[in-house]
């Protein structure tokens, strides 16, 4: 029930945008994605204040490569392949915003344990590169997204939102879970998460349930072949990486999945603090996401014994 609610509640999400968007305008009208997005992170922050590491030898080696990975290249391949299939501006910045992002903040640790990689490693580069990637996305960003089109970023206002929507109640939260010892009383948690996201994604939707009418059966097919490819370069380039590495077979799970995904809050978080087409990003934001969890999730049940 756990794996499927988030990939139901986002279907159901896309289906009231459409049918009933009144709901979502009214989320999205008063603030009520900003608050989402801080209590995301929240209880983000105590899931992890609630674990502890165990790491190997190699995590530095595996975590600098995995930052090159997942907050340079991944940008850069996002604005190739934009170029390359010839997207639309604002198709190019969803893809890019969706590129540039940090890895997701559970479903990547989550992926590795169903694959029986080391869930530890995962867990540690998924933290580090979060905290990196506060402080990195603002710049980055408006390099990339300058190079795709004409966009101007303000990157000290988007610092400073990043550092208030996602680090302090990142912070906040793992404060709280050392406070409270007993992880049974927040068991449901997990559920509050996705909850919040379904409903940032059904406030976007719904503001802007126009941009669906809007696309094209090709920019739809356009859409989908960019973040196919991106997503298996970044695979694929944590694949090579982890055996130049010479990482054992969980650690290469770890860095594989952990490196290649993307998290769908702070791209979220980014196309509210900034003035582009959010209609037409989020659609791509949104097929990234599902692209990223459906596609990992049966390749780490088919590596399970490797």
């Amino acid at each position: 029930m756990k794996q499927l609610f988030l990939p139901l509640g986002l279907i159901l999400s896309v289906i009231f945008s459409l049918t009933l968007p009144a709901g979502g305008n009214l989320i999205a009208n008063n603030y009520g994605t900003k608050i989402l997005v801080f209590i995301i992170f929240l209880v983000s922050g105590h899931q992890i204040g609630s674990k502890g590491l165990a790491l190997g030898k190699n995590f530095t080696a595996t975590f600098l490569a995995a930052a090159i990975i997942s907050l340079l290249l991944g940008p850069i391949l996002g604005l190739v392949t934009a170029r390359i299939l010839d997207f639309p501006f604002y198709l190019a910045t969803g893809l890019i915003i969706a590129s540039t992002v940090p890895p997701t903040l559970s479903s990547g640790v989550i992926i590795t344990g169903v694959s029986r990689g080391n869930t530890s490693l995962a867990l540690f580069l998924t933290i580090t590169l979060n905290l990196l990637g506060i402080i990195s996305i603002p710049f980055i960003l408006d390099l990339i997204l300058k190079a795709a089109g004409p966009v101007d970023i303000d990157q000290f206002s988007l610092l400073m939102k990043m550092l208030f929507f996602v680090l302090f109640p990142l912070v906040s939260g793992k404060g709280i879970a050392r406070f409270f010892k007993n992880n049974n009383l927040f068991s449901f948690l997990p559920y509050v998460n996705s909850s919040c996201v379904i409903l940032i994604v059904y406030a976007s939707l719904a503001t802007s349930r126009d941009a669906f009418a809007t696309l094209t059966a090709l920019e739809y097919v356009l859409i989908l072949s960019g973040v196919a490819s991106v997503h298996f370069l970044l695979l694929l380039t944590s694949f090579v990486t982890a055996i130049l590495l010479r990482l054992n077979s969980a650690d290469t799970k770890a860095l594989v999945f952990v490196t290649s995904q993307k998290t769908l809050p702070i791209a979220i978080a980014i196309l509210a603090n900034i003035q582009i087409d959010t209609g037409n990003a989020i659609i791509v934001i949104l097929i990234f996401h599902f692209f990223q969890l459906f596609t990992d999730s049966l390749l780490a049940a088919a590596v399970q014994n490797r």
